[in-house]
């Protein structure tokens, strides 16, 4: 005897949860907004010191003397620490990125009708690769510290 499995049936939210998924959506495009754009801002930051301090300018001495109050700190820490910011900064990019991807994947629910079930899985994996992200992200940040804290 053949057992033919049944086709599942796709589950379709109401308004008001499709009004709640749209907002939840919205908040996130928003944020993944903010942070590819703190991410681009500080590539760029990072981009102009290094040019500007291989081209001899005395952007150093303005650094220290603003935030560190003291202009008899050597170069090469403050170069190793930008181009931590730069790392730092795609990897930030890269979570912002795929934040909005899962944001329209989520959007796909409250804008579609009969897949709000695998748009919703969809959106689901994409934000669990972007919460994998922020775990390495996490850990990286931590090893980071610690090599810091060790060898320098």
């Amino acid at each position: 005897m053949k057992i033919f499995p049944l086709k599942s049936q796709e589950y379709e939210f109401d308004s008001i949860q499709n009004e709640l998924l749209w907002k939840l959506a919205i908040k996130m495009r928003n944020f993944a907004y903010f942070w590819t754009t703190m991410g681009t801002f500080a590539l760029i930051s990072g981009i102009a010191f290094l040019f500007i301090q291989g081209k001899g300018g005395n952007l150093r001495q303005l650094f220290l003397g603003i935030f560190m109050g003291t202009r008899e700190l050597e170069l090469a820490p403050m170069v190793k620490f930008v181009v931590g910011i730069l790392v730092l900064s795609i990897y930030i990019i890269f979570i912002g990125k795929s934040t909005a991807q899962a944001a329209v994947k989520l959007g796909n629910v409250a804008n579609t009708d009969g897949n709000d079930m695998t748009h919703l899985m969809a959106a689901l994996r994409k934000l669990d690769r972007v919460c994998s992200l922020y775990y390495q992200l996490a850990a990286l940040l931590v090893v980071a510290i610690w090599i810091n804290i060790i060898f320098f």
